[in-house]
């Protein structure tokens, strides 16, 4: 008898799937055409942007240029801007999220995409472990707005009288409540 062809279709199978594989992406973060907030002109996706960002007038961000032209990553020239000049202007300080919050968490990320890539090459193009990493990555930028580890300045005074919490970015709960994840084939 002559030999199949059984192995090279499990084999071409194999590289399609892991072609197919090279262009899933798991993206955490905010949709921007799922953002709206109610009666506001700005979006969750735009809000957490400015607030990933802070808000600076051009001349502080040229001195911060000048420490960051120097090797200086961008967090510390922030810090030893803010901690020379105190708060800028706006006193929108940067609070970052989505980054630090995976970048916490990169290692427990890193297993579940792994099981996730296992269970795609194994159970016929199944997305369920690439969902779990999702929602873990999700769950860890919600986490974040509470975690000691984000170093975030404190609200200012005025911004603690008017609100009445001492919480920075926990108000309404609608920015953090709109951070979720796609799963994305390219």
């Amino acid at each position: 008898m002559g030999v199949t062809l059984t192995k090279k279709d499990k084999l071409d199978e194999f590289k399609r799937r892991m072609k197919s594989l090279g262009r899933i992406r798991v993206l955490v973060g905010i949709p921007q055409e799922e953002t709206v907030r109610d009666g506001e002109p700005v979006t969750n996706a735009e809000l957490l942007y400015i607030h990933t960002h802070g808000v600076r007038q051009p001349a502080m961000k040229a001195e911060m240029q000048q420490n960051i032209d120097k090797g200086m990553k961008y967090s510390k020239a922030h810090a030893l801007y803010v901690k020379s000049y105190g708060s800028p202007l706006w006193q929108v300080p940067p609070r970052p999220v989505i980054e630090p919050a995976i970048e916490a968490n990169k290692e427990t990320i890193a297993d579940l995409m792994k099981t996730g890539m296992k269970d795609y090459m194994h159970n016929r193009n199944s997305l369920n472990g690439f969902r779990r990493a999702g929602l873990f990555g999700a769950t860890a930028a919600k986490n974040w707005f509470q975690d000691p580890r984000n170093e975030w300045a404190e609200n200012a005074p005025s911004t603690i009288k008017r609100k009445g919490s001492d919480l920075p970015l926990i108000d309404t709960g609608d920015l953090r409540a709109s951070i979720t994840y796609v799963i994305r084939k390219e």
